[in-house]
C-alpha cells in the first residue's frame, strides 16, 4: 500500500482520510489534570495562549508567528557573546566558514532541485554492500553528482549513466520525477563502456551484477538508492547543509544563510508528503526500521535524526524570511517553471507550505510508525509542537499525544510486509517513567549503558518542552524519577575511574558511563551541587574550557559558579550508598589525593590572540590551526603573577595529518614538535620555562611535515602552569595517588530476556572490589554475541561466571531486586551491606548475604564477607579476580587432565558451539578449564591473585598489586579453574576462579571469607575463624601489621547473647571489636544491644538495638518531597541519636515482627516484573510528633510503584511499594571508642 493510501493524498491536517487512519489509535483523550498529578509537583497545568499564536483553522496563513527554540533574547545573547568571547567568535566563524564554502559550491536553483521526491528510491545497502563494495557511506569518492567510486579491486564509478540528466528528463509540472516521462535514451553506460552498453547502468530501481564484477553473481547493486539515501538526505547531502546555514544564520542573522536554507525546506514540505519508504521493501531496499518497511525518506527508525534537525531550522530561519524578497521572488519563479506547485508568492504562502506539509506531518507520520518508538518519535513530535507554537491546535494534539497512553501495534497479519498496519497508539512517556523506572532512576535493565540509553530518550523530549512559555506543563524536570535519572550511573562511580560491569556493559569505559549533556542539564535546570560536582569531575576536575552555551546570557559565569560550589563543598567524593531501588551498594573508603586542579588551567580557546591563517574553534575541546602550507603560525597569551620558573603542561593532538612546529615562548624556541601520529593521540608535551611578569606569550610555527603526514595543521587542547607551590602540592599528591578503594554487591534485576529486559546477568549478591586504580574482581560484562548464543547463556550470564553461590547448578531465578535489611554508610571504621534475596532461589530458604569494609589506615581496608545458603542439595561458592596468577594456601590441588570444572569427560565448548551438556544441565561448569582440585581441602583455604594491569590504569603493570581471598568452611572440594571473558573489546584470554564446593540434602551453608588488597607488603598478619559460644553466629579475627586486632561477628540470633573467643560478649546482628596493646580501642554494634569484654565493663549497653512499628501514611502522590508517617510502639528516643542510614518497610511480609505472615515471591513476568520491589528508603530527616508517631523524610524517593491502570494514568490511581499496616524495622547503630 502507498502512502498516499496510508494516508490521504491531501496534506492537510484535518484530512478526512489519515483521521481515519489515526482515529484507530486511540480511544483516550489524555487529560490535564493527568498531565498535572501524573508528572509531580503541581507542574503540568495545561496549555495556555502564547503570545500571537493562532490555531490552524484561522483565516490567518501561519500558526507560527515567533521562533520558540532559539527566542529573540536567545539570538541577541549569541550576537552580545560573539562580541565578548572569543570562543564565541571562533565559533561563529567556522560556522560561517562552512556555511560559505556551499553556498560558493551550490546556487539556490541547485539546492531546490537536490531534493529528491518519492520516485526516486532510497536505500542505505546492507552491510556487504555498504562496506565492502562502496566502503562506507561517509565519501561517494567522487565530486559528480550521481557519481560515486567502488572500493573493489578493481575501482569503478557507479552508476555508469547520466542518472542526473536522466531525472532532469523526468521531471513533471510540479519537478517530481516521473520515471514515465524520462528519457530512456540516457540509460547507457557511459564510465565503462568497455563493459557493455546496459552494465553497471541504474534507473533507480537497480542493477543486477549478473557475473559477479563488482558483488556477488546475480546480486542487486542500488547505486541511485544508496546514492539518495547517503549522499542527498543524510548528513552527507541536505543535512550537512541545513546544519551549516542554521548555525550560520543564528550567529550572524545574515540572511544569505536563512535564504539557502529556507528554499531547502520549502521544497522538502512539496515533497515530504507522498515520501513514502514501504514502497522500496526490504529485501530489495534496505532503509532503518526494524522490519515494519516503515517510514518517510530514509525508514522510521533513522527518520527522526533526519527531521529533528529540519524541524529546528524552521525555527532558526523564520525570522530571515520576514521582508526577503530574493527568497519570494525565488520560489515564486519556480511555481511558473512548475506550474503543477502550490502558489508561493508571499513568505506567508511559504510558510504556510513548510508548516502544513512538513511541520504537521510529524504526528501522523508518529501515529502510522513512520517515526519509531523508541528511536526519537517523541522528542521529533515534541519539537515540531513547539516550532509550530500553536496550541490551541497542532501544539496541542501533539504534546498529548507524546504524554498519551498507548504504545506501537501491528494490527495486520504478516509484521514485516504490512506497513500500514503499524500504528502507534500514544506517547506513553510517563508510563515507562513510572511503571519501569525504579525510585533511583534505573529502567528495567541491570546495564549501566542501557539505563543511559533509556534516560536520554526521555530527556530528548524534556530539553525539547524546557522553557517552552505557551504550554505551562510537561516538564519532566521536576519528576523525581527523572531528576534521579539525569544522574544515572553516576552512583556506581568506584575509585573516581571505574564503573563496575554489571550485566552487558562494556569494561573499561573513559566516560563510565556518564551523560555529560545531562549533567548539564540538570546542572543548569536544578542548579543541585551533585551535577557541579560531575562537570568538574568530567572535565578533568577543572572547569578550564566550560563554558555555557553561546546564546545564554552570561556562559562565562558558569565556570565561576561550579568553581564556587567545588570551593565550597569540594570535589566529587562519593560516599558508601545504598540504591534499594536498583539494587547496588558501595562500600567505599580512602580518598583520591589527585582530585583537582593543581596548577592553573586554561583552555587555549581563551588564549588565542593571532594566526597567519583560518582558526578552527568549532570543537568541543580542541582549537585548529588550518594551516595547508608551511609557515603557517599562530600565538597564544597568557598572565602570571610573579616571574619565575614554571612547568608548562601543553595538551595536544597527533594525528595522520599534523605537521611540524617550532615552539616558542616569549620569543625563544623551546622545542621542535613533530605532530603527526598514525593513531588518534591526545598527550601532553611539558616543559620548564622562565616567564616574565605579566603577559607572556606561545607561538607554533610550521616548519614542515613528516613525509608520512597528509598535512600541516595541528591543535592543542589545554595549557596548565604550575609554578613552584603548585610542583610541590603536585608531587605530594602523586606520591599519595589514589587511596580510594571499594567493595560493592549487586542485587538488583536478573532476569534474561524477561521483564523487558535484554541485557541482566543471573547475578543477585554478586560481590566486587576496586582498589589501587584497578577493578580488582572485574565482572565479565558484554557478551560476544547477543541473543541465544551458546557462550553467553550458558557462560557469561550465567550465576556460576559471577562472585555469588550457585544452587543446585542451575541460574539463579528471576528477580526484580533483593531486599536489604542493613546498611552503614557513615562510621569511620565499619561499613555494612546486608541482603536478604532468598526469591533468588525457589529451593532456598534463606539466600543471605553480608559483607562489611573494615578501615585499616588511609591506604587500606578489607572486607569480611558472610553468604548464608539454606536450601537445596549443592553450593558453589565462586570467586574470581583480575587477569593473573593465583596462589593457595590451605589446599593441595592436583590439576585435572582433560575436560573441564563439569568433568573430564566434558569437553569445553568451541566458538559459537552448543553442547549436549548446556542443553541437557546448562551449569555453565563446561565453560571452566585448566582445573586443578582438592577433594580433601582444609577449612581454612586462601587464594592471592597476583594482578595485572590488563587496561593500563597505571604506569607500572601494577606490579606488586594483589587481592587475597580467605574462605572457612566445610568444603567438599576446593577447585581453581580458568573461565573466559567474551572475546571481545581486548578482553583478557582468562580469569582465575576460586571455587568451593559442598554437597548434602537439605544443605546449609555459611561461607565465611575476607578479603584483602595490597600492594607490595600486607597489612594484615593473621585471619583466623574464632569460637562464637551461646548461638548461631560466625566470627573471624583479623590481627593487623600495626599491632591492632579486630574481631568481626555476625550473629543471626539477635535475641541471644554469645561470647566470642572466649573474649567478649555480644547481643546483636553485627559486631566489631577491636584491641590495641591489650587494651579496647573500638566497638561497633548494628542492631543490637551489648558489647562487652568478657573482664570488663560494656563498651555498648544499649535497652534496645531496632525500633519496630507500622506504617500509618506516607506520601501517596509523585513528589519531590516523600515522607513515612510511623507508629512506634517502642521507645521513640532512640531514633533520633542513633538511627542508621535506611529504614525497612516489611511491604511482603517477610520478616515480620508482629509474626510469619511470609508471602511467596510474586515471579517476574509481564506488567508485574517488579513484584513489589523492597521497601528499604533512605532516611533524610527523622521528626519525633506526639504520642507514638513519627515521621520520616525519605526525600525525593517515591513510594509510587505504577499506575493502577496504565490506560487511565493518575485517573486510575496508583499501585504503592508501601500499604498502610506494614511493619517497619528501623536498626539502631552504638559506637564506643578509646579516643
Amino acid at each position: 500500500m502507498s502512502r498516499n493510501e496510508r494516508s490521504g493524498s491531501s496534506s492537510g491536517w484535518n484530512d478526512g482520510e489519515r483521521c481515519t487512519v489515526t482515529d484507530r489509535s486511540t480511544d483516550f483523550e489524555v487529560s490535564r489534570r493527568s498531565l498535572l498529578a501524573t508528572t509531580g509537583g503541581g507542574i503540568l497545568a495545561g496549555l495556555t495562549a502564547g503570545t500571537g499564536t493562532v490555531s490552524a483553522d484561522s483565516d490567518t496563513l501561519n500558526a507560527k508567528t515567533r521562533p520558540t527554540l532559539w527566542t529573540e533574547g536567545m539570538r541577541e545573547n549569541a550576537r552580545n557573546n560573539v562580541e565578548r568571547y572569543d570562543w564565541a567568535a571562533s565559533e561563529r566563524d567556522s560556522a560561517v566558514e562552512s556555511a560559505d564554502a556551499y553556498l560558493e559550491e551550490y546556487t539556490l536553483d541547485d539546492l531546490w532541485h537536490m531534493v529528491t521526491s518519492q520516485e526516486i528510491p532510497r536505500g542505505g545497502g546492507v552491510p556487504g554492500f555498504r562496506e565492502d563494495t562502496m566502503g562506507g557511506h561517509n565519501d561517494p569518492g567522487t565530486d559528480r553528482p550521481w557519481k560515486m567510486q567502488t572500493n573493489t579491486s578493481e575501482e569503478y564509478v557507479v552508476p555508469t549513466n547520466d542518472f542526473a540528466a536522466y531525472r532532469e528528463s523526468g521531471l513533471d509540472d510540479r519537478g517530481m520525477f516521473d520515471p514515465d516521462l524520462a528519457d530512456d535514451d540516457l540509460l547507457v553506460n557511459e564510465e565503462h563502456p568497455e563493459m557493455g552498453e546496459g552494465w553497471g547502468v541504474d534507473d533507480g530501481t537497480g542493477w543486477i551484477d549478473e557475473d559477479g564484477d563488482i558483488g556477488s553473481p546475480g546480486e542487486r547493486m542500488n547505486f541511485v538508492a544508496f546514492y539518495n539515501h547517503w549522499h542527498v538526505w543524510r548528513p552527507g547531502g541536505i543535512l550537512r547543509i541545513v546544519w551549516a546555514l542554521t548555525d550560520a544564520y543564528l550567529l550572524t542573522g545574515d540572511r544569505q544563510y536563512s535564504r539557502a536554507g529556507t528554499v531547502l525546506l520549502d521544497r522538502i514540505a512539496d515533497v515530504y508528503p507522498e515520501m513514502d519508504v514501504s514502497a522500496y521493501m526490504q529485501p530489495d531496499y534496505w532503509n532503518n526500521h526494524g522490519g515494519r518497511q516503515t517510514g518517510r525518506v530514509i525508514g522510521g527508525g533513522w527518520e527522526p535524526n533526519l527531521v529533528r534537525d529540519l524541524l529546528r531550522a524552521y525555527d532558526a530561519f523564520f525570522p530571515g524570511m520576514d521582508g526577503d524578497d530574493e527568497l519570494v521572488e525565488f520560489l515564486d519563479a519556480k511555481t511558473e517553471e512548475f506550474p503543477g506547485l502550490e502558489a508561493k508568492d508571499s513568505v506567508e504562502k511559504i510558510r504556510r507550505n513548510i508548516e502544513d506539509n512538513f511541520v504537521r506531518e510529524m504526528l501522523p507520520a508518529a501515529k502510522n510508525s513512520d517515526l519509531v518508538p523508541g528511536r526519537g518519535q517523541l522528542s521529533t513530535v515534541a519539537i515540531s509542537a513547539r516550532v509550530l507554537d500553536e496550541p490551541d491546535g497542532y501544539t496541542e494534539e501533539a504534546i498529548e499525544f507524546v504524554f498519551q497512553p498507548g504504545g506501537e501495534r501491528f494490527v495486520g497479519d504478516v509484521w514485516n510486509r504490512e506497513p500500514e498496519n503499524w500504528i502507534t497508539t500514544g506517547g506513553d512517556i510517563l508510563v515507562p517513567i513510572v511503571d519501569v523506572w525504579d525510585r533511583d532512576g534505573y529502567s528495567n535493565e541491570a546495564a549501566p549503558l542501557y539505563n543511559r540509553i533509556e534516560m536520554s530518550s526521555i530527556r530528548q523530549v524534556a530539553e525539547a518542552l524546557k522553557g517552552y512559555d505557551a504550554f505551562d506543563g510537561a516538564d519532566l524536570y521536576q519528576h523525581p524519577k527523572f531528576r534521579h535519572a539525569l544522574r544515572v550511573n553516576s552512583d556506581l562511580l568506584l575509585l573516581d575511574r571505574h564503573t563496575p560491569e554489571i550485566g552487558d556493559t562494556h569494561p573499561n569505559r573513559g566516560d563510565n558511563y556518564l551523560s555529560q549533556s545531562a549533567t548539564e542539564d540538570g546542572y543548569e535546570v536544578m542548579g543541585d551541587e551533585i551535577f557541579a560536582q560531575l562537570w568538574h569531575f568530567a572535565n578533568g576536575y577543572s572547569t578550564a574550557g566550560i563554558n555555557g552555551d553561546v546564546f545564554d546570557a552570561d556562559p562565562g559565569g558558569i565556570s565561576d559558579e561550579i568553581d564556587a560550589i567545588v570551593d565550597a563543598e569540594g570535589p566529587l567524593d562519593l560516599p558508601s550508598q545504598n540504591l534499594a531501588g536498583y539494587g547496588f551498594a558501595a562500600l567505599r573508603d580512602g580518598e583520591n589525593y589527585l582530585n583537582e586542579s593543581f596548577g592553573i588551567t586554561y583552555d587555549f580557546s581563551n588564549l588565542f590572540t593571532d594566526a597567519s591563517t583560518a582558526v578552527d574553534d568549532s570543537f568541543p575541546e580542541a582549537i585548529q590551526l588550518n594551516a595547508d602550507d608551511n609557515g603557517e603560525w599562530w600565538e597564544f597569551e597568557f598572565d602570571v603573577d610573579a616571574a619565575g620558573e614554571y612547568d608548562l603542561e601543553i595538551e595536544t593532538l597527533f594525528v595522520s595529518t599534523y605537521g611540524i612546529y617550532d615552539l616558542s615562548v616569549n620569543g625563544e624556541r623551546v622545542d621542535t614538535v613533530d605532530f603527526y601520529s598514525s593513531s588518534f593521540d591526545r598527550d601532553t608535551i611539558t616543559y620548564t620555562v622562565e616567564l616574565a611578569e605579566g603577559t607572556n606569550a606561545i607561538r607554533f610555527e610550521n616548519v614542515g611535515r613528516n613525509e608520512a603526514s597528509g598535512g600541516y595543521r595541528m591543535a592543542v587542547y589545554y595549557l596548565e602552569l604550575f609554578d613552584q607551590d603548585d610542583r610541590e602540592r603536585r608531587d605530594r599528591a602523586a606520591e599519595l595517588g589514589n587511596a580510594k578503594r571499594a567493595f560493592w554487591l549487586y542485587y538488583g534485576r536478573n532476569s534474561i530476556n524477561g521483564g523487558g529486559s535484554a541485557h541482566n546477568h543471573g547475578d543477585t549478591l554478586n560481590l566486587g572490589v576496586a582498589a589501587h586504580d584497578l577493578q580488582l574482581s572485574p565482572d565479565l560484562g558484554y557478551p560476544e554475541e547477543t541473543g541465544d548464543w551458546p557462550k553467553r547463556r550458558n557462560w557469561t550470564v550465567n550465576t556460576i561466571s559471577h562472585n555469588t553461590v550457585t544452587v543446585d547448578g542451575a541460574r539463579q531465578d528471576p528477580q526484580w531486586v533483593a531486599d536489604p535489611r542493613h546498611f552503614e554508610g557513615s562510621d569511620d571504621r565499619v561499613n555494612l551491606i546486608d541482603v536478604d534475596a532468598r526469591h533468588a532461589y525457589e529451593q532456598c530458604d534463606e539466600y543471605r548475604r553480608t559483607t562489611a569494609m573494615i578501615t585499616v589506615d588511609e591506604e587500606h581496608s578489607y572486607a569480611v564477607d558472610f553468604f548464608r545458603v539454606a536450601g537445596g542439595d549443592d553450593h558453589h561458592f565462586s570467586f574470581h579476580g583480575a587477569k593473573g596468577e593465583a596462589s593457595t594456601e590451605g589446599v593441595d590441588l592436583v590439576p585435572q587432565d582433560s575436560g573441564t570444572y563439569a568433568g573430564e569427560d566434558v569437553p569445553k565448548p568451541g566458538y559459537g558451539e552448543d553442547s549436549e551438556y548446556n542443553r541437557e544441565v546448562g551449569s555453565g561448569f563446561n565453560y571452566l578449564d585448566n582445573v586443578e582440585r582438592d577433594d580433601d581441602p582444609d577449612r581454612k583455604v586462601t587464594v592471592d591473585w597476583d594482578v595485572e594491569d590488563h587496561w593500563n590504569n597505571r604506569d607500572d603493570d601494577a606490579d606488586g598489586v594483589h587481592m587475597r581471598l580467605t574462605t572457612f568452611g566445610e568444603f567438599d572440594e576446593v577447585a581453581l579453574a580458568d573461565g573466559h571473558p567474551p572475546d571481545r573489546g581486548g578482553n583478557p584470554e582468562s580469569l582465575r576462579y576460586a571455587l568451593a564446593h559442598r554437597s548434602g540434602a537439605g544443605l546449609e551453608s555459611t561461607f565465611v571469607s575476607t578479603i584483602e588488597h595490597y600492594d607490595g607488603e600486607r597489612v594484615v598478619d593473621s585471619i583466623e575463624e574464632v569460637d562464637v559460644a551461646g548461638g548461631d553466629g560466625h566470627a573471624v579475627k583479623i590481627e593487623l601489621a600495626s599491632g591492632r586486632t579486630d574481631y568481626v561477628v555476625c550473629a543471626f540470633d539477635d535475641q541471644g547473647t554469645v561470647t566470642v573467643d572466649e573474649t567478649f560478649e555480644f547481643r546483636g546482628f553485627f559486631g566489631c571489636y577491636s584491641v590495641e596493646d591489650g587494651e579496647p580501642e573500638y566497638a561497633y554494634v548494628q542492631d543490637g544491644t551489648l558489647l562487652k569484654p568478657v573482664d570488663g565493663q560494656p563498651l555498648v549497653q544499649e535497652s534496645q538495638g531496632f525500633v519496630r512499628g507500622f506504617v500509618e501514611d506516607f506520601t501517596r502522590e509523585i513528589s519531590l518531597e516523600n515522607e513515612l508517617e510511623l507508629r512506634i510502639p517502642d521507645d521513640q528516643r532512640a531514633l533520633e541519636e542513633r538511627i542508621s542510614d535506611f529504614v525497612y518497610v516489611d511491604n511482603d511480609a517477610s520478616d515480620s515482627w508482629r509474626g510469619d505472615r511470609y508471602e511467596e515471591h510474586q515471579p517476574v513476568e509481564e506488567r508485574d516484573q517488579r513484584g513489589l520491589g523492597n521497601g528499604a528508603y533512605p532516611v533524610e530527616g527523622v521528626t519525633v510528633g506526639r504520642g507514638n508517631t513519627v515521621t520520616v523524610d525519605v526525600g525525593e524517593r517515591t513510594f509510587v510503584r505504577q499506575f493502577s491502570d496504565p490506560d487511565q494514568l493518575e485517573d486510575g490511581g496508583y499501585e504503592y511499594i508501601v500499604d498502610v499496616d506494614d511493619d517497619v524495622r528501623i536498626p539502631l547503630t552504638a559506637t564506643w571508642s578509646r579516643e
